[in-house]
This record gives structure tokens, C-alpha cells and sequence, in this order.
């Protein structure tokens, strides 16, 4: 069966690799200005969601979109036999932080656009979740953390977790389901969904250990979001 590839999914192909080929490229030159690049790196890819929309094809979306960037990453980490990859601007970013948070972000993604394509306002949710959520959580709680509750879990970057997911909804409910129509129906209190889910993945974040957050924060939270009908 030969996949056929639509204009909707080529203009998302073009939007995905277009939008990160950006994102790649301003680290690059403003990386030595960057405090933490791999953070960076890690709260701009999420922008991915806003060109989801345009993809016809579960298998275009996953397999074309996000699964070559999980095996370019993994290629690219410490376990990789190939040391030019490995001394890449994307190789430096993998073994900064955890060894494999990039390759579980990419990993997390790949599955999500799969599974969920149906339900893209859970899917968005969910990847925001780990990257304007879990990211500027990290960023904020590293620099101004004070006040340590749970090992490696400050009031500050949780409280940063709950107000950047909470705003996170917001966008994404308006853009999802006001702006385009992709049949999303808006929930019934946009700012009580938003804020419920913000307390959730703020929680779930608290107790997921560092090193597989990337895997069970957006995981989770897609999942838990599909049982509730969204």
C-alpha cells in the first residue's frame, strides 16, 4: 500500500521542519549567549503545535514529522557509534542535562501524534505540557528556586509549571477550537479547564523523576485528558 501525502500534510511537513530548521539555527548563533541552550531548545520546540493541524495522515504526522527526529537524536546521543553526530550542535544539547531527555522528548512526541491524531487538542496539550510546562519550570526553579519541597522540585518552578500550562490551554483551546475549525468543541469554562489541567500536570511533573519526565508527562497527560472526552 503506497501512503498517499496530501497538500494538508505537505504544508505541515514544511511548517514542522521549517519551524525547527528556525528554532535550530537561532540557538546555533546565540548559544554562547544562551544560559542554558538545551532548555531553550527544549520550551521553543513545542511551537510544533501549532502546525498540526494541517496534517490528513496519522502515519505522515508520526513517521515523517517526528519519528526521524527521535532517530537523528538517538544517533546524535552518547550510545551512538557515530562520533561526527555525536560532536554536533544537536549531539552537545543531548549529553548537556539528562543524556536522553531530547531523545525521550522526540520519542514522546512521535508517539502522541501517532495515537492521538484524532484528538489533536489533547495531543497539543499534552506536548506543551513537557515543553512550556516541564521547560520553564526548569528554567525558572534552577535560576530562583528557593524553596525545596521534593528532591530537585521547588515552589517556584512548580508554581512557573502551573501558570505556563494554564496559559499554554488557554492559547491552544482559542486556536484549536475558535480559530480553525477542526471540530473541536470548547470546553464549557476555558479558564477552570485550563487551570485543572495546569494543577494535574504541575503535580505529575512534582513526582516524576527527572530523568523519564519527557515520557511520562506528556504521556500521561495526553492520556488522562482523551479518558476525560477531550
Amino acid at each position: 500500500m503506497v501512503l498517499e501525502i496530501t497538500n494538508g500534510d505537505l504544508a505541515g511537513l514544511l511548517g514542522v521542519y521549517g519551524y525547527i530548521a528556525v528554532v535550530l539555527t537561532s540557538i546555533g548563533l546565540l548559544g554562547p549567549r544562551l544560559r542554558n541552550p538545551r532548555k531553550v531548545l527544549h520550551i521553543l520546540t513545542g511551537g510544533i503545535v501549532f502546525f498540526w493541524w494541517s496534517f490528513d495522515s496519522r502515519e505522515v504526522m508520526a513517521g515523517a514529522a517526528a519519528f526521524p527526529f527521535l532517530a537523528i537524536l538517538l544517533l546524535a546521543s552518547p550510545i551512538s557509534p557515530i562520533e561526527p553526530l555525536k560532536r554536533t550542535m544537536l549531539g552537545r544539547r543531548t549529553d548537556e542535562g539528562h543524556s536522553y531527555g531530547l531523545v525521550m522528548y522526540a520519542a514522546s512526541w512521535t508517539l502522541i501524534a501517532y495515537f492521538l491524531f484524532d484528538h489533536l487538542l489533547a495531543a497539543s496539550i499534552a506536548i506543551a505540557a513537557m515543553s512550556f510546562g516541564d521547560g520553564m519550570g526548569e528554567l525558572v526553579g534552577r535560576r530562583y528556586g528557593r524553596i525545596e519541597y521534593l528532591r530537585h522540585r521547588t515552589l517556584e518552578g512548580t508554581i512557573t509549571v502551573f501558570a505556563s500550562v494554564s496559559l499554554s490551554v488557554i492559547v491552544l483551546v482559542w486556536f484549536y477550537c475558535n480559530l480553525l475549525s477542526t471540530g473541536c468543541a470548547p470546553p464549557d469554562d476555558t479558564l477552570l479547564f485550563a487551570l485543572a489541567v495546569a494543577a494535574f500536570v504541575s503535580c505529575l511533573e512534582a513526582i516524576s523523576p527527572g530523568s523519564v519526565d519527557n515520557l511520562t508527562v506528556p504521556l500521561i497527560t495526553g492520556g488522562y485528558l482523551v479518558i476525560l472526552g477531550v
